[in-house]
């Protein structure tokens, strides 16, 4: 068996090919458990703790047989052929009510791809391999912009997980922008820079970028429009100065100007 899962995009479970479409996809509860220990492998969590996962805004006090259901429907939706009273592969637990998921080597997670892909990157980068980190760093974008499970954007249990990857999508924009200004890649600098300053209209790097190219292609007047519509915005809604207006940019538009 193989079971491929996708967390940024829909979310969704592939088994051998075929999407799991039965009783884990329709119990919300099971959905977001299974979420929960593919996002900490390994991780070994009491009873008492998933309830208050799964349930947080619920004083039940049906909340182990709620368990014990959930914890039956996601077996039988990842194993169907399960027979009554046989052990999961990946759910396991100890006697004393701690659970945690063995991936038994045959799950491959989009997660896990984006560590991959961000780690090569980091390494390509360092090593000055430009053309690889690049590669690295777009393929790693391409998740970004399906978005990490678009279907709980406001379910507590994930936040930290997607604060993780909104910072590390930041991260990586930039270091993306820096590699094409430093492969010479101007015709990919300016569209990347006016997409980042969509997200994000007070990265002093995208304006910084979009200058710099504007200046090479000895478009003055556009690098002095650019700088001055940045700086107008970063005073009046942050109340301060830019910080590249001591810059070299800065100099070189006086020059120029």
């Amino acid at each position: 068996m193989r079971y491929e899962t996708y967390l940024f995009g829909p979310f969704k479970v592939v088994r051998d090919g075929i999407p799991l479409t039965h009783s884990a996809s329709r119990r919300a509860s099971a959905r977001t458990l299974l979420k929960w220990f593919l996002l900490n492998p390994g991780v070994r969590i009491g009873s008492a703790a998933l309830c208050r996962l799964l349930w947080p805004d619920h004083r039940l006090t049906d909340k182990p047989n709620k368990l014990h259901v959930t914890l039956h429907h996601l077996r039988h939706a990842l194993e169907p052929e399960l027979a009554a009273r046989q052990p999961s592969t990946f759910i396991r637990s100890t006697k004393d009510g701690m659970y945690w998921f063995n991936f038994s080597q045959c799950w491959w997670i989009d997660v896990v791809d984006v560590e991959r892909l961000f780690t090569e990157g980091t390494i390509a980068e360092s090593n000055g391999n430009v053309h690889a980190a690049i590669s690295a760093y777009e393929n790693l974008l391409d998740y970004y912009e399906k978005i990490f499970l678009p279907e709980d954007l406001f379910d507590e249990v994930f936040d930290s997980f997607r604060t993780v990857h909104e910072v590390r999508q930041r991260t990586v924009q930039h270091r993306l922008l820096r590699l094409y200004m430093q492969g010479g890649m101007t015709h990919k600098v300016l569209p990347f820079a006016l997409s980042i300053l969509e997200c994000d209209p007070y990265s002093e790097e995208a304006s910084a970028a979009i200058v710099e190219v504007n200046l090479r292609q000895g478009n003055v007047l556009a690098a002095q429009l650019q700088f001055a519509d940045h700086l107008r915005l970063v005073q009046r809604d942050l109340g301060a100065n830019s910080g590249w207006v001591a810059s070299e940019l800065w100099e070189l538009l006086r020059k120029t100007g």
